[in-house]
């Protein structure tokens, strides 16, 4: 199975409408210098291919449509005229044909039989991948894109929102989670540049200059300013994505600090200069997906952290049991943490009922309080939830603790760190809901941490008791 993106600027006008109404994938080099009987005469791609030969330097891109686009590619195309970005599958009775019809539009040159859907309702290109966007830049009209995580990603996307009446056909489940390697596959170059410049601006206080974002700089993005210093040191940063390397020795000849990212190569000569500073993409990825970043972290940054953690609840939609952490709401109610534990039962309120729907039966409810972590498990009870004006809950019963003295105060938790080291996984955690949801397996993992911790006080107020005798 392969990807490929298509470009539809045909004869000086964009095709994309006209392959979306007809459910074609096309193409120029129609041929259009033959005579009428000559065009009625191609039946084959040989008989395309003998003309040709002769009209033109290349058609490559032709010969790929014919030959190397197989049953199961997924093609991608952007329309200028709507300014969003389509895909579709290339069914079993997608074949090539030599369409005279569309001669005056220069496309005649189909794959027919092909569905197109829209990334997203979004009209921009925070809706696809970074290799999906970039490869539109330059290139052949039809090219392979072969980078890594473009594959997994168009098939979990078809599979969500193709037209399952019209074809039936799915994609096998893909292991995409929220890793630093899938994460960086679906950014484009520019996203990494604004989690860098934002990385200094928290970290530094650092500002950006947006006018020196220039083409005629090759060797930065943009210069930075520290608002502290009265001497206006400027800051400069370059930033690679992919296993580009960079070398220290291309920017020591800039007056002033030097930030170099790269998400999968190394920086050479790095520590060479005291004012060249190499940044550890591992750090910037959790930059990125941290709670108390998460207000200034972009928009689009965020749409693909949540991309991957809902592939992640996909996967286990089907399961007999799964466990998710719901926020106790401290950050707005001083009691409704009290009442969860009091009254055994798991809540969400206002806009955030919706969360309290992901929960069945037998699921695992992980309590997380701001500022603490998971302070509590039980497992849902009821069939249904309960809805009563601006709270709707389910009713769960503990496993630990097992019971409640009424001092939330007093309870154990794992932070959130502890549950990454426990689990090995990454979540977002800035939401009501923190994603990805845990299996069956992972929450009993936690359940063993944290009764480990209510284990530990009850042997240390033993021992302070033998003590006392």
């Amino acid at each position: 199975m392969a990807v490929w993106r298509l470009q539809v600027n045909t004869g000086g006008a964009n095709i994309a409408d006209y392959c979306i109404n007809n459910h074609v994938a096309a193409m120029g080099w129609s041929l259009d210098n033959l005579s009428e009987s000559e065009r009625d005469s191609i039946q084959t791609f040989d008989d395309y291919d003998k003309f040709a030969e002769t009209t033109y330097k290349n058609y490559s891109s032709v010969e790929r449509l014919y030959y190397e686009v197989k049953e199961n590619d997924i093609i991608w195309m952007r329309s200028s005229s709507k300014g969003k970005y389509y895909f579709g599958r290339v069914k079993a009775d997608s074949k090539w044909i030599f369409n005279r019809d569309a001669i005056e539009i220069d496309a005649a040159n189909q794959r027919i039989n092909i569905d197109w859907y829209p990334a997203t309702d979004m009209a921009d290109e925070e809706s696809v991948p970074g290799a999906v966007a970039t490869s539109f830049i330059m290139g052949s009209t039809l090219q392979r894109i072969k980078k890594s995580g473009v594959e997994a990603y168009s098939q979990l996307l078809f599979n969500r929102v193709h037209d399952k009446s019209r074809d039936p056909y799915m994609y096998p489940n893909h292991d995409l989670y929220l890793t630093e390697s899938h994460f960086y596959s679906l950014l484009q170059p520019e996203d990494v540049e604004d989690l860098l410049a934002l990385w200094l601006y928290d970290t530094k206080g650092y500002v950006c200059i947006p006018s020196t974002n220039k083409i005629a700089t090759p060797k930065y993005e943009c210069v930075l300013v520290d608002p502290a210093d009265t001497n206006r040191k400027h800051i400069y940063i370059q930033v690679k994505k992919g296993n580009v390397d960079l070398n220290t020795d291309d920017y020591s000849d800039l007056n002033g600090e030097t930030y170099l990212l790269t998400t999968e190569g190394v920086v050479k000569n790095d520590g060479k200069y005291p004012q060249i500073k190499s940044v550890n993409p591992s750090e910037i990825f959790q930059f990125a997906i941290d709670p108390d970043k998460a207000h200034i972290i972009p928009e689009n940054v965020l749409y693909w952290v949540k991309f991957l953690t809902d592939v992640e609840n996909e996967r286990l939609s089907n399961e007999d049991c799964k466990g998710i952490m719901l926020d106790t709401n401290l950050s707005y109610s001083e009691t409704n943490e009290y009442e969860m534990l009091s009254q055994c039962k798991i809540a969400a309120y206002g806009d955030a009922k919706r969360y309290i729907n992901s929960f069945s039966k037998g699921d695992y409810a992980l309590f997380y309080s701001k500022g603490r972590g998971i302070v509590a498990i039980g497992r849902i009870t009821s069939d249904i939830p309960t809805d009563i004006d601006d709270e709707k809950y389910h009713k769960v019963e503990f496993i630990v603790p097992k019971t409640f003295d009424g001092d939330t105060k007093s309870l154990k938790s794992l932070s959130p760190s502890e549950i990454k080291v426990a689990l090995n996984k990454n979540f977002y955690w800035a939401s009501t809901i923190k994603t990805p949801f845990l299996s069956k397996s992972q929450s009993e993992v936690l359940i063993g941490k944290l009764e480990e911790k209510y284990n530990e006080r009850m042997i240390l107020n033993n021992s302070t008791q033998i003590v006392r005798k």
